[in-house]
């Protein structure tokens, strides 16, 4: 029976009302099993928080960890408990032809825990364009894989710009909706350049369907008509059409969330879309594109929640993660937040200055401790 108890810290999970709450977390064989004031256990190990902050372990729901795709692939511990990020899901890189050997040489083989986003082609992004042409995909082969490894897939993939679908347009993506929702998986949704038009993808995705990249600056596919956001942005959001940060290379822009922000048009979770060529810039990490949505003006309560129980929620994860709850896997990042004056890049270049740094100081997957400032 192994056993760790977190001493002191400040409780941060929105989702269970515990804001800043200066309490202790016991967990026992991998799983929390008590959350209160003094607590006292002699046989367990104990983690001294005094000043930090313990939140559930963070969940980047947008990266690409698979090393066979060169342009793209980087090591999952490296974006994951390196980081103090416990969970990550790889966005699409692995599709239902090398899924297995995803599973075998990246799931199976990193301490961070690591899900799939199954893109609907099928090699996923190993071959690119991965949906311009109908023999790419196959949703017979993919329904066959999704049931074989259902424990390891949380949502199912599909990238909606020119570069991508090619002359096939809506097509490809309405046919992943239908398929998405058949196997019980929402469809997470990469918005680029048209073709399609950013409207046909709103119109398009159904309710618990996730967009990423939403907050991007290209004004040839903006979310953005006449300083609001679109109507059809709108209709979506009501009628459950979740909005995701999905920072990469070239997907988020200051100038684009400083609009959209202040009238109340704010992410429902917060990801990275790190990737080989964004890792050393101007990504960086989870813990920064964090720093950035607090700097914008999401308070430090929200933007942990948008990492941790909302994807939670909207990804159909096989164990119970994202928040500080009895029952719940012992999965924390213990962080320190340092004050001072900081300077950000977007992916178009754009400059933002903030007061307020996430520094993780461990990352506890299941109990175990995965990284230690």
């Amino acid at each position: 029976m192994e056993k760790l108890l977190l001493k002191n810290g400040w409780l941060i999970d929105k989702s269970e009302r515990l804001v800043r709450w200066k309490a202790d977390v016991l967990v026992e064989d991998g799983h929390i099993v008590k959350i209160g004031e003094n607590i006292i256990d002699d046989e367990a190990e104990v983690i001294d928080c005094e000043g930090l902050y313990v939140a559930p372990g963070f969940i980047d729901m947008h990266v690409h960890v698979y090393p066979k795709v060169k342009a793209l692939g980087v090591e999952a511990d490296r974006v994951g408990v390196t980081t103090g990020v416990t969970t990550v899901c790889d966005a699409g890189t692995a599709g239902p032809e090398n899924l297995p050997d995803f599973i075998e040489n990246v799931i199976k083989k990193s301490r961070t825990r690591v899900f799939s986003s199954m893109h609907f082609s099928r090699k996923g992004l190993e071959i690119t364009p991965e949906a311009d042409d109908e023999s790419k995909y196959d949703f017979d082969l993919a329904e066959k894989v999704f049931r074989e490894n259902e424990k390891y897939i949380c949502a199912i993939k599909a990238r909606a710009s020119n570069t991508t679908v090619g002359a096939l347009g809506i097509k490809p993506i309405r046919e992943a909706v239908e398929f998405a929702h058949k196997i019980g998986r929402p469809l997470y949704v990469h918005i680029g350049r048209a073709l399609p038009y950013i409207e046909e993808v709103f119109d398009t995705l159904q309710e618990g369907d996730i967009i990423t990249h939403t907050f991007h600056g290209k004004e040839s596919n903006w979310m953005i008509k006449d300083g609001k956001p679109k109507a059809e942005a709108l209709r979506a959001r009501a009628r459950g059409v979740l909005f995701d940060v999905g920072h990469g290379e070239a997907s988020f822009s200051f100038k684009t969330a400083k609009i959209v922000f202040p009238q109340g048009f704010l992410p429902d979770t917060v990801s990275t879309d790190l990737h080989a060529r964004n890792i050393d810039g101007p990504v960086y990490s989870l813990t920064l594109t964090m720093d950035k949505m607090m700097a914008l003006g999401i308070s430090l309560e929200d933007v942990v929640e948008m990492v941790t129980a909302r994807p939670a929620e909207y990804f159909r994860f096989s164990v119970p993660i994202g928040k500080l709850k009895v029952g719940y896997c012992g999965d924390f990042t213990v962080f320190e937040l340092e004050n001072g004056e900081y300077h950000y890049l977007d992916s178009d270049k754009n400059e933002l200055s903030g007061s307020t740094k996430i520094v993780p100081h461990y990352a506890i997957v299941g109990g175990k401790v995965e990284m230690k400032k």
